[in-house]
């Protein structure tokens, strides 16, 4: 009697990380966009972990050229956000080009980011709570078919953490 062989790599939460050789991560390590192509035509994946490395590693050498962009453009301009009065050098290219009143320093793109970051986060975190507390509300009221659209929800959350892929609704 022969068996069809595993194929491992097709698991959900098998993925590994090509750059730091990270093994068996859940696809909420990676970005949907890197899931998209690899699940496409099989290249290589990057982590989010890795990503950040690498663009820590860009801002350092930018910032060390713009440390010598500074010394030549002397310009100052305000803030959009922080309102401060900085120079040149606070500045990346694609915001100072935006002019005046629009441009947002560096320290303030950054830290819309990370807020962003974490606001997103979060939501996903307090949907899975959510749906944790209406699988514990329809497993108290006893009616089968609240708790299998209940517990259905739960489990398509979880998978979409494990796995990156959302969900597809089923009209009938």
């Amino acid at each position: 009697e022969m068996s069809t062989p595993v194929v491992t790599n097709k698991w959900a939460g098998n993925f590994d990380c090509d750059f730091c050789r990270r093994k068996r991560l859940m696809g909420d390590e990676f970005s949907k966009k890197a899931l998209d192509r690899y699940r496409k035509d099989g290249g290589k994946l990057k982590c989010k972990k890795c990503v950040k490395d690498v663009e820590e590693k860009e801002r350092t050498a930018a910032a060390t050229k713009r440390a010598k962009d500074a010394e030549e453009n002397t310009e100052k301009r305000a803030c959009a956000i922080c309102k401060q009065e900085l120079p040149y050098a606070s500045f990346n290219k694609n915001q100072w080009s935006k002019g005046e009143g629009k441009s947002k320093c560096r320290d303030c793109v950054e830290k819309a980011l990370k807020d962003e970051e974490l606001q997103h986060k979060q939501s996903k975190e307090t949907a899975l709570q959510k749906a944790r507390d209406k699988v514990s509300a329809a497993k108290a009221s006893n009616n089968a078919s609240q708790i299998l659209k209940a517990e259905s929800e739960l489990a398509a959350l979880e998978a979409e953490k494990v796995t990156g892929l959302k969900p597809i609704k089923m009209n009938r």
